[in-house]
């Protein structure tokens, strides 16, 4: 059995040497180097900075300023005038007293029936003036209003005090108490008819008494109390 094994081995070995041989007899080539892909040192266009976007374009200072439009300018609308009731004058056909609050003189409308003179009523005709709120100027400017309506007539109102020439000379007025006294002067004509009379007082009387701030009432006619002067003639009496 040793004898079997020893041929064996021998030529295994030979095997192997001659394997050993071919393969350091054969030349070995050096593996060559590959070359690197050509584009591994390339730079692509975009690597070119782009412009910069920054500057503002040129039509940003086109709208910088803004014209004026036609409504930039006020409208004059300050020149408004008043309406006529506040400047109107009495004409031929006397107006009561409107809406505009202005100082009153009181007219007669004869034959009405009502409770002034002789069955007679009054009737407030506007100055053109707006109360000031000092009693004492728009009292004097009321009565100097009526005394210089200067005619028989207002259109179909009849005004008794047209005989007489007054005007107011001074008025004495306490606020508190509302007691007031009104000096008159100047030309004084009594009206013969006894309902002229009454009439007369009656206008007197209830232009003063528009201001409410009035009271206690005295009217002098120059030196007189202007009531006794205008008593009816059957009666007697002061005022």
């Amino acid at each position: 059995m040793r004898h079997i094994f020893k041929p064996i081995k021998l030529s295994f070995i030979f095997t192997l040497l001659f394997i050993f041989t071919a393969c350091n007899a054969a030349p070995q080539e050096a593996p060559t180097a590959t070359p690197a892909p050509a584009t591994a040192t390339l730079s692509l266009p975009t690597d070119t900075p782009v412009p910069p976007t920054t500057t503002a374009p040129a039509t940003e200072t086109s709208t910088a300023t803004v014209p004026p439009t036609a409504t930039d300018t006020p409208l004059p609308t300050e020149t408004a005038t008043l309406t006529p009731t506040e400047t109107a004058t009495p004409t031929s056909t006397a107006q009561p007293l409107s809406a505009s609050g202005a100082i009153v003189k009181y007219l007669v409308i004869p034959g009405t029936g009502g409770n002034v003179g002789c069955g007679d009523s009054l009737i407030p005709v506007s100055t053109g003036q707006l109360p000031s709120g000092e009693v004492v100027k728009d009292v004097t400017l009321a009565l100097n209003s009526l005394f210089s309506t200067g005619v028989k007539y207002v259109g179909d109102l009849y005004n008794p005090v047209y005989q007489s020439g007054l005007s107011v000379d001074r008025v004495a007025f306490k606020k508190y108490s509302g007691e007031t006294v009104i000096y008159l002067s100047g030309p004084f004509t009594k009206p013969k008819d006894n309902c002229d009379r009454l009439l007369y007082r009656a206008q007197v009387w209830q232009t003063i008494r528009q201001f409410k701030e009035i009271k206690d009432l005295t009217v002098w006619a120059n030196k007189y109390l202007l009531g006794d002067l205008l008593v009816p003639a059957s009666n007697s009496g002061g005022g």
